[in-house]
């Protein structure tokens, strides 16, 4: 135990134990989710990402430079280290070997499977219908409603279960049975024991289904449980749906309740009854759980077996109904389980750390001893068997054997350097400084045009000198690898691999499709599947097979054992099908995923499925993950073919395309190959032949500039010496005869004759005398003169020495010619540039045609090109923020550019800010050409769009002319839905959005110049006349009131009277003459207009209004007050509101006896009454 406890958790599964077990971590302890993985989570055993790096590695730091403004990291560690990028972009260094990183490797499998486990034992058995039971001492309260005996007996049964399987591992516990008299198991908890248990089960056995109900009994049954001091807990197990009128008073009762009431849904057929559950649940810190078991005659018949419906009575059809998971699950409405998701993020998690694990281990290199362990031939050749083509090539393709280009050539290459530098110049003729002048130059390192360069991955220019060894290995080491990828291709084209590919999972389903379309191809297939069990079934663990066409059939209820009896029983049940109806692709994906065993689906049709495409996608998706891998039969349908392509993505499957004819599939990529695991190494084929290519030209580079450079730095004494001109042409003398031909010739002393001619050439040098050279037309008259004058006496080896000097010399001349035509058209071409060219109509490409508007316009939409108004106005906008003056209860903006800037913008998303802008000061009219150039843009790529998708046959409806999408929408949309929408309607309305959208911008422009111009015609002197009639007429005030209905503020007593504006005394204030006689001079902010264009908003509770009191000294008055009561909308007769006053008094009024004021209003109003009580008192 001691040694146990210095390992991780995942370290001790699968180690021996006494008695040849293995150790393994329990998974069944009644804890919560959180609570396990505590003690065996990646938190705890150090297998996060972030804990893994820590032990691996180190941070790649990095610092920003404010001189450079940029973040610059150190350098040292890249080619020591082996680097690492997370997800968010940080870098690791990693200083680990292999076998710590295989070590980390083999935690994460076992994490992954100790989740699994978890995962399984969670979602099964008796906690799949009623959860985990965490505490030690509990009471089940039973609440049944239904009246079905089928439906009682699978409730009893469920319940059974939970005690047999979670209440026998308890200390205590109790039930009880809650109806109109109450049925106790027990008054008080019993301690768990073998008798216990199967008393509890024969009193469940005995439990009355027409016992008389109550709708209170639920409350007083789970209230009487909370009275046992001893319990942990209580769960409430409900059938059914809970009874509307004990809803609330079970959750008044539950209110200060000191155990936690967790409630369990069983077949509840109400949303409302999961969502009340959920609540009580809630109120008393406990959890819910929800589960609905579904009959399996009420499923569909096409979707379950033949031989599905058991023999006996109703406890055989509750047994089958509960031990098949697939024919129940969570209800609508109840969420997910936390418990299983939590192990599920964790298992998801682990897996993520485990791919990206292999990922590093890929990049690391092997050391010799793991190479040697690795290459096995006998168990290397079994496993690549069954791997797909992605994990080969992983192991064998061109980046695993470090044979691409880049790799060969990092041991010869080295980067370029260029720099600027300052160089001494004479000054400018005009200046009168004699001073030297620094002219800046872009550099070269000296010796960078002798090697031959190339771009680098990051792309920058690197240098290569590659030796003739360093290419004969590599191009060794790559022919070996293309040739292993060739083979791999033969391989997966032989057999049943050319239908299914390679079958890598160990349980599998095969579906094949028995439609009316297969008739032809059946015996074909009947053919590969008998190839495909001999090839590879028979090496797996477990299969089944499913036919369909109307209805799905399936060889066994579920995976069987792969043994010789049962694949010649398999190939029996082959050999009998016959061909049907329709293609029911969903009922035998659904019988497949039902399967718990089921670890992949290879799914065998040719043409499209009877239900809809997306339905199908939409429901796998809420299955179990299951990798679909599809095999397209002779289909040469583009929709069928891309709903197969979609399904294997979507699960992680692959896609294949058979045909007995040689054509390829109908439609874009990736349809274009046959196979993907095929695809895979042909591209790895056709990378590997690139660099091959690309090295191989490099090498040649090398070698021409190695024999240019080298030629040029020759020494003296290997050149011929020169020879003068004659009338006939060039002449040499006869060379001097090698020490290989002496013998031959029979000469003796040619050694002193070559130091005569050397001691010669030096002193000819010495003196300064030019030696004779070629020039252009040399070289040609030498080129064309005949040899026969030379053919005498000259040596073979001289002779051929001359002819290649004089062929090398004209290729020479030839390349400089050369070098000079091109040049010259340079310049012609760099000429033309300059000349301003014609504006072109905008040309459409077939492929840009085939981008999606949604990805087109992200790079071509006004915004993207900024061709918005605001975009042109942008380099004049005078941002202003207006500022909220209480008192006024409005926004305020100050007036300063009111004459310069009076055009201004606002933004419904920006309130708050007000854009000043000058279109004076834009090329507004260049901006109307661009604007009306891209619409054209548009309206043309929308035109081409359509018509490239409309048939022939609705193109003659049109005399076989594009026309204009937005001229004939009618027309268009309708021959679309005779085709049945070829392309998305949401699509075309993207572009013309946009085209609406650019006029729109063109109309704004276009205000935008009338404004200005007209703004620019009001002269200074106009300008300052209308300054001067805004001054006076601020000045003045309009008598706005007189002779108006008003209610005006008394000032003895702080009520508002009815009365008449006789004058207005000044801009502030009003002579108001009330209806009882009295005039005052009122404050303007204390009199409310009550005629002419009053607004009536509406009232609702809390608002404040001045109300009519005709109770008041006989006079009536407005008193402040507050709505505290509105009108019913159902009584319609009914208008009053209910006002509570100043004074605590109520009353109730119609609406055209209430008036609307603000909250300033009423407490002014109600603290200057206050005061007038006062004062009077």
């Amino acid at each position: 135990e001691k040694e146990r406890g210095k390992k991780s958790t995942y370290e001790m599964i699968g180690q021996p134990l006494e008695g040849g077990e293995q150790w393994e971590l329990d998974v069944r302890p009644l804890i919560s989710s959180n609570k396990w993985l505590q003690v065996h989570g990646l938190q705890r055993n150090r297998l996060s990402m972030k804990q893994i790096l820590s032990q691996i590695g180190f941070k790649h730091t990095e610092t920003y430079v404010e001189t450079l403004g940029k973040p610059v990291g150190s350098y040292y560690g890249l080619g020591l280290f082996q680097q690492f990028q997370r997800k968010d972009g940080k870098l690791y260094n990693i200083t680990v070997g292999r076998e710590k990183l295989k070590q980390i490797e083999e935690s994460l499998l076992r994490a992954s499977h100790l989740f699994k486990r978890r995962l399984e034992w969670l979602t099964n058995g008796s906690r799949r219908i009623f959860g985990v039971i965490q505490e030690h001492s509990v009471c089940l309260v039973l609440d049944v409603s239904t009246m079905s005996q089928t439906q009682f007996d699978l409730y009893r049964e469920s319940l059974c279960e939970v005690i047999r399987d979670q209440v026998s591992q308890l200390a205590k516990f109790n039930m009880i049975k809650a109806q109109a008299d109450m049925e106790m198991w027990h008054e008080q908890a019993m301690p768990v024991t073998e008798v216990t248990i199967k008393s509890a089960i024969e009193w469940v056995q005995k439990l009355d289904r027409m016992a008389e109900s109550s709708r209170t009994g639920c409350t007083e049954s789970v209230l009487k449980a909370m009275e046992d001091d001893t319990l942990d807990a209580v769960y409430l197990f409900a059938e059914g749906d809970v009874f509307e009128t004990s809803k609330e008073l079970l959750r008044q009762k539950l209110v200060g309740t000191q155990h936690p009431l967790h409630t369990v849904s069983f077949n509840a057929a109400k949303g409302g009854t999961i969502k009340f559950l959920k609540e009580i649940a809630a109120q008393t810190n406990g959890r819910f759980h929800a589960f609905v078991v579904k009959s399996i005659y009420e499923e569909d018949a096409d979707a379950l077996p033949a031989n599905a419906a058991p023999p006996g009575g109703d406890a055989a059809r509750i047994s089958v109904r509960l031990s098949q998971k697939a024919k129940g699950g969570i209800p609508a409405g109840s969420g997910v389980r936390e418990d299983v998701f939590r192990i599920w993020c964790e298992l998801e998690e682990s897996r993520n750390n485990h791919a990206q694990i292999q990922t590093l281990l890929a990049e690391i290199p092997e050391t010799v001893s793991e190479t040697a362990v690795v290459d096995r031939p006998v168990q290397t050749n079994r496993q690549e068997q069954y791997m797909s083509s992605k994990e080969w090539l992983q192991r064998h393709g061109l980046e695993a054997q470090k044979v691409t280009a880049f790799q060969a050539l990092a041991a010869c290459s080295f980067r370029h350097v260029d720099g600027v530098v300052d160089l001494k110049g004479k000054p400018a003729p005009n200046t009168q400084t004699s001073d030297a002048e620094n002219l800046r130059k872009l550099v070269n390192a000296k010796y960078c045009h002798q090697f031959a360069h190339t771009k680098w991955k990051d792309g920058t220019v690197v240098h290569v000198h590659i030796t003739a060894e360093q290419h004969r290995v590599f191009e060794k080491k790559m022919k070996t690898t293309l040739d292993a990828i060739q083979q791999r291709i033969d391989w997966l084209q032989q057999g049943s691999r050319e239908v299914f590919g390679t079958i890598l999972e160990e349980q599998v389903y095969i579906l094949i499709d028995t439609s009316q379309s297969m008739k032809d191809k059946l015996s074909m297939v009947k053919e590969k599947i008998f190839q495909l069990m001999q090839e590879q079934l028979r090496h797996k663990s477990k299969f089944n097979l499913i036919k369909f066409d109307t209805k799905a059939q399936a060889w066994r209820d579920r995976v069987a054992d792969v043994t010789e009896q049962n694949l010649l029983n398999a190939w029996n049940w082959v050999k009998d099908i016959g061909v049907g109806g329709s293609t029911n692709t969903l009922a035998a994906i659904r019988i497949a995923l039902s399967d718990p065993h089921t670890h992949a689906i290879y799914l065998l049709t040719d043409g499209r499925p009877d239900q809809n495409p997306r339905s199908i996608l939409a429901q796998v998706q809420l299955q179990h993950p299951v990798p679909i891998h599809t095999i397209a039969f002779n289909c040469n349908d583009h929709d069928a073919n891309k709903f197969l392509y979609q399904l294997s993505s979507d699960t992680g499957g692959r896609y294949h395309n058979f045909s007995t004819n040689g054509s390829l599939a109908d439609g874009p990529p990736p349809f274009e190959s046959k196979s993907e695991d095929v695809s895979l190494l042909k591209k790895e084929l056709g990378k590997g032949k690139r660099d091959l290519e690309k090295v191989s030209k490099l090498r040649a580079r090398c070698v021409m500039l190695d024999w240019y450079h080298n030629k040029k730095h020759k020494s003296d004494s290997d050149q011929l010496p020169a020879r003068p001109h004659t009338s006939l042409g060039y002449s040499p003398s006869p060379p001097a005869t090698s020490i290989a031909h002496k013998n031959h010739r029979g000469r003796t002393g040619v050694n002193d004759l070559e130091i005569k001619r050397r001691q010669s050439r030096r002193k000819l040098q010495s003196t300064g005398q030019n030696q004779a050279g070629h020039t252009k037309t040399s070289l040609l008259r030498l080129a064309s003169q005949p040899h026969s004058e030379v053919d005498g006496w000259m040596l073979p080896e001289s002779k051929d020495f001359m002819e290649k000097q004089i062929s090398k010399s004209i290729v020479t001349y030839l390349s400089l010619l050369i070098n000079h035509i091109l040049a010259d058209i340079m310049r012609l071409k760099a000429e033309a540039k300059r000349k301003p060219k014609k504006k072109k109509k905008p040309e459409f490409s077939f492929s840009s045609l085939d981008i999606p508007n949604t990805i087109w316009l992200k790079k071509n939409s006004l915004v993207a090109r900024k061709l918005t108004v605001m975009d042109v106005l942008t380099p004049t906008i005078v941002r202003v923020t207006p500022k909220y003056i209480p008192v006024l209860d409005t926004h305020v903006v100050s007036k300063v550019f009111n004459d310069v800037l009076p055009i201004a913008h606002v933004s419904p998303r920006t309130k708050k800010e007000i854009r000043l802008v000058n279109p004076s000061a834009v090329d507004l009219p260049g901006y109307d050409q661009k604007l009306q150039a891209t619409i054209q843009e548009y309206k043309t790529r929308l035109d081409l769009i359509v018509w490239r998708k409309l048939s022939q046959e609705e193109r003659e409806k049109f005399d076989n002319k594009p026309v204009s999408y937005l001229d004939n929408t009618d027309a268009i949309g309708q021959a679309f839905d005779r085709m049945g929408w070829p392309i998305e309607e949401s699509d075309l309305q993207l572009l013309v959005d946009e085209i609406y959208l650019g006029e729109k911008y063109l109309q704004q422009s276009t205000d935008l110049q009338r404004t200005a111009k007209q703004l620019a015609m009001v002269s200074p002197q106009r300008m300052e006349k209308e300054k001067r009639e805004r001054s006076k007429s601020r000045n003045k005030f309009i008598d706005r009131f007189r002779g108006q209905n008003v209610i005006a503020r008394d000032e003895c007593d702080g009520f508002y009277y009815a009365g008449l504006v006789k004058r207005c005394t000044d801009a502030r204030h009003a002579l108001v003459e009330f209806n009882h006689g009295e005039e005052a001079n009122i404050p303007m902010r204390f009199v409310i207009a009550m005629t002419g264009a009053v607004s009536c908003p509406p009232l609702k509770v809390g608002d404040y209004v001045l109300a009519l009191n005709e109770t008041n000294r006989n006079v009536p008055c407005y008193i402040p007050g507050m709505v505290i009561g509105t009108p019913k909308r159902s009584q319609v007769r009914d208008k009053f509101f209910t006002i509570l006053n100043y004074d605590n008094t109520k009353s109730s009024l119609l609406r055209n006896k209430l008036v609307k004021i603000s909250e300033v209003r009423y407490s002014f109003a109600t603290r200057y009454i206050e005061r007038a009580n006062l004062t009077d008192d």
